[in-house]
């Protein structure tokens, strides 16, 4: 890996999207297929990225008994007890787990318990895990840190995409996207001002779209992509299908294991790349 590597946040404040299954999808072929080295952080207390890859690498044993308790984003959270006490954080060997089997992906899990520790007063806590990503060189040791964040405005909102250099919103085609997009605009100008970001949108990712063509689909879209907010954020011009198999779990929550999603995550994979290598050229 000759570039540094960048950490891309995947957000929607509206739920229901897909955005986990983007992120997952993308950083697995990119991965397995495309030979990039991931590193996943999940952020989201439904957790369910981690829940995907513990499964890809048969880690659930391991998670339930260990990895929960000892080893989970949370660690990057910890509470400094005293004054004089000084805070360290956890090397990556202690909160990072990967598999043999899969070399490429790496993951910090999530944690059904970060409800616990939202704290949105405590300013410094929501620059963790960007220091942890500095301090530690892991832009130098991944090509991408992909973030699945909380659908909701949070703390670990505001902390994932202060460790980004981009983000990518997933998004359903309905009457109510638009808001969810501009409450998360909001977000991010507001941060942008308060941090100096440098933050990009790499473009909105349309999700499980049932038929492109037809006509109350192409009227929602039409309407949807005349917002300036839309303009500025831009749009991937790739798109996932509806794949009812995905999203029942049949063999797992990846795009690669069913013909239909494996194309279309190809394709957004490659457009990701493309997007990515043009920032660079800037």
């Amino acid at each position: 890996m000759s570039k540094m590597g960048k950490v891309i946040s995947f957000i929607n404040m509206k739920g229901g999207v897909g955005k986990t299954t983007l992120c997952i999808g993308m950083g697995e072929y990119l991965a397995n297929y495309m030979d990039k080295k991931i590193l996943f952080i999940d952020v989201d207390p439904q957790f369910n990225t981690t829940q995907t890859l513990l499964d890809l690498l048969n880690l659930e044993d391991e998670y339930m008994n260990e990895y929960r308790d000892n080893k989970s984003i949370r660690k990057l959270f910890q509470t400094q007890e005293t004054i004089s006490h000084k805070l360290a954080f956890p090397e990556p060997s202690e909160i990072i787990i990967s598999s043999n089997d899969y070399p490429n992906i790496h993951l910090i899990c999530g944690n059904i318990d970060l409800i616990f520790d939202d704290n949105q007063n405590d300013g410094s806590k929501s620059r963790r895990i960007k220091k942890f990503i500095k301090d530690f060189a892991l832009k130098e040791k991944y090509d991408y840190i992909f973030i699945d964040c909380p659908p909701t405005i949070s703390f670990y909102t505001d902390a994932a995409l202060k460790a980004s250099d981009f983000y990518i919103v997933p998004n359903r085609i309905d009457r109510y996207s638009i808001l969810g997009i501009k409450l998360l605009k909001q977000v991010i100008d507001r941060l942008k001002f308060d941090e100096d970001l440098n933050l990009h949108p790499l473009g909105i990712v349309y999700t499980m779209v049932d038929n492109m063509n037809r006509q109350k689909v192409q009227k929602l879209r039409e309407t949807f992509e005349s917002s300036d907010i839309i303009k500025e954020i831009d749009l991937f011009d790739s798109f996932t299908h509806l794949v009812n198999d995905l999203t029942v779990g049949y063999q797992g929550n990846i795009a690669s294991r069913y013909k239909k999603s494996e194309d279309d995550i190809k394709n957004i994979c490659i457009e990701f790349l493309t997007k990515i290598e043009g920032r660079e050229t800037e």
